[in-house]
């Protein structure tokens, strides 16, 4: 596990070709204001005024709303060893959230992994993931049957070793350590567009977790060990 965490630490330093800055954590991110986020949905959806485009802006302002949750009671009980603290509001405040993802079209927008970041996408991968894994997603991707997507995590209050899984019905699972600096990871993209999340361990207080792809930020309900929850994911810029 501590090697494992070591590791991690050491990918978020690194950028791997266009895709989301693994370090940029500055307070904008977590403005629950409309008029911020509106305005990056419209650059993201090319000025879509749909109801799709509606919907998908007023979930990124409740997702915003949510991160902000989570990030004040990060700040709030540290990084101690003894284990997450949540409150029940905050627990409705993520579940609350995740409601109004499902019921967005097409979910959380994400980044394709290029073919010039195959390369770093499968470096990004954790050690859970082998070798051999990794060369099997390789040969998927050049055959035309796998895309990678960038996602952004982390933990949002202790990191005492909250591990989730992230997999599909057509796609090989990866299992990633939470840490309180942002991992960029690539995971397989689902035929479907879900993501299947499983909590694999739990360090204390249940799984705290935080998502962020592009504009988009999502304070993810708090998981149990073997909880499992969907993620709708979409190609987005």
């Amino acid at each position: 596990m501590a090697n494992e965490r070591d590791r991690q630490r050491k990918n978020v330093r690194r950028r791997p070709g266009n895709a989301p800055s693994q370090n940029e954590a500055s307070s904008s991110e977590f403005e629950t204001s409309g008029s911020s986020t509106s305005q990056n949905t419209t650059q993201n959806d090319g000025g879509d005024h749909t109801s799709a485009g509606r919907g998908r802006a007023s979930w990124l302002i409740a997702a915003a709303a949510a991160v902000a949750v989570a990030v004040g009671a990060f700040t709030m009980f540290g990084t101690g060893g003894g284990g997450d603290v949540i409150t029940d509001a905050e627990n409705q405040t993520r579940l609350a959230a995740h409601q109004t993802l499902l019921a967005t079209p097409g979910g959380l927008p994400v980044k394709m992994v290029g073919a010039d970041e195959v390369d770093d996408a499968l470096a990004s991968m954790p050690e859970s993931v082998s070798e051999e894994t990794r060369e099997e997603m390789r040969q998927q991707i050049v055959q035309g049957g796998l895309q990678l997507a960038w996602v952004t995590l982390w933990d949002t209050h202790a990191e005492d070793g909250d591990i989730l899984r992230f997999e599909s019905s057509s796609s090989i699972p990866v299992e990633v350590l939470a840490l309180n600096a942002r991992t960029t990871i690539a995971i397989p993209y689902p035929a479907d567009g879900n993501v299947l999340v499983t909590g694999v361990k739990d360090g204390g207080g249940g799984i705290t977790i935080a998502l962020e792809s592009g504009a988009a930020s999502i304070a993810w309900p708090t998981m149990a060990e073997g909880d499992q929850l969907l993620l709708p994911i979409t190609p987005g810029f």
